[in-house]
């Protein structure tokens, strides 16, 4: 049985409430001096009714902007940008993209698609058609070079520093933009570290996405939010389907000029550590695995150590060990900073290798 407070219906007492909101409101205003007209009981009826669901959805009013609609106009905006400045590339029988260095015809692109040719041919964005040769490759990095001579308004790509990016970037795939091949998927980073075989050697320290990539996509730009190329992705000569990985465009960029110059792009005797390593969760390049003999292994490193930093310079993932690296030659010493287990550091002087 109800109790007494609880025998009037819901909407007794929410209309008690409009009354003696009502009776307080005329209370405060029975003390201004100018005259006050109250609500009929018809007006207070038609302005309190709840209003009705229109069942004509025809008539809703548009939606704001913004949200998704914006979304998808920025990202049109991006790929229109980026397009430009990749080209696409036919290899004989293969084909792919490249990245456009300079309005004078220099290419860079991924060495385990031109492989083999001396010709291939350059069609840009506008559909203009060069041929193209290709004067340096690099398979241990998976990048060569094209020069296409008496080329014209071309539109250099703007790099990134691949250094910042970060696991969760956003970042687009924009290959080249010439139907039947034109290619473009959206994804984030997943991995800063990511190893892949390429024919007779293993890429490392690439960058991998959720942006899927499929045959044909090899020399496309990964390009983060802000426009910058941050990667060339890659497939390298194994060409695994739906592997998103790109070769991070500090790296493309020092390969491709020192191709250019004439030299080697992987100089002979490159300092050496001797071990593999991954991201830490908490930043540093996590040791998995030390080899035997090498310089890591005679200082003492051990795996499921973190470093930290090296030569005194810090690393904040596994990809900046190879980047630290590359500034050393072989023999040289350098200390190794090192985070335990057990939350201690240790600083581990080691002679590289070659």
């Amino acid at each position: 049985m109800r109790s007494g407070r609880d025998r009037h219906p819901r909407g007794l007492r929410r209309w008690l409430g409009i009354a003696i909101s009502a009776g307080s409101a005329g209370v405060v205003l029975a003390a201004c001096t100018f005259p006050v007209r109250f609500a009929t009981p018809a007006e207070v009826q038609q302005a309190t009714a709840p209003t009705p669901a229109s069942s004509n959805v025809g008539s809703a009013a548009p939606p704001a902007p913004g949200g998704l609609t914006q979304v998808q106009a920025e990202l049109r905006h991006l790929i229109a940008q980026i397009g430009p400045s990749v080209v696409r590339i036919d290899a004989g029988v293969v084909s792919g993209s490249g990245l456009v260095l300079d309005s004078q015809g220099t290419i860079v692109t991924s060495a385990s698609l031109v492989a083999g040719s001396k010709q291939v041919t350059v069609t840009t964005a506008s559909g203009q058609e060069y041929s193209g040769t290709v004067s340096g490759l690099d398979p241990a990095t998976d990048v060569a070079v094209v020069q296409v001579t008496r080329a014209s308004g071309l539109t250099a790509v703007t790099f990134g520093d691949s250094a910042t990016v970060q696991l969760g970037d956003v970042v687009v795939a924009v290959g080249n933009q010439l139907p039947p091949s034109a290619t473009v998927s959206q994804g984030i980073v997943s991995g800063t570290a990511g190893t892949m075989p390429a024919g007779s050697v293993t890429l490392s320290g690439l960058i991998q996405t959720t942006a899927p990539m499929a045959s044909g996509t090899s020399g496309s730009a990964l390009v983060n939010v802000a426009g910058e190329t941050i990667g060339m992705t890659t497939l390298g000569s194994a060409g695994s389907p739906g592997l998103g990985v790109a070769i991070p465009s500090n790296q493309v960029n020092t390969v491709a000029q020192r191709l250019l110059a004439g030299g080697s792009a992987t100089p002979v005797g490159t300092a050496y550590l001797g071990l593999t390593a991954t991201d830490a969760a908490g930043g540093g390049a996590l040791v998995q695995s030390v080899v035997a003999g090498g310089p890591a292994a005679r200082g003492g490193v051990q795996a499921g150590w973190i470093i930290v930093g090296i030569g005194g310079r810090p690393v904040p993932n596994a990809v900046a060990v190879g980047r630290i690296l590359a500034t050393y030659q072989p023999g040289q010493r350098v200390v190794l900073t090192v985070q335990l287990p057990d939350g201690s550091t240790r600083s581990i002087p080691i002679v590289l290798g070659a």
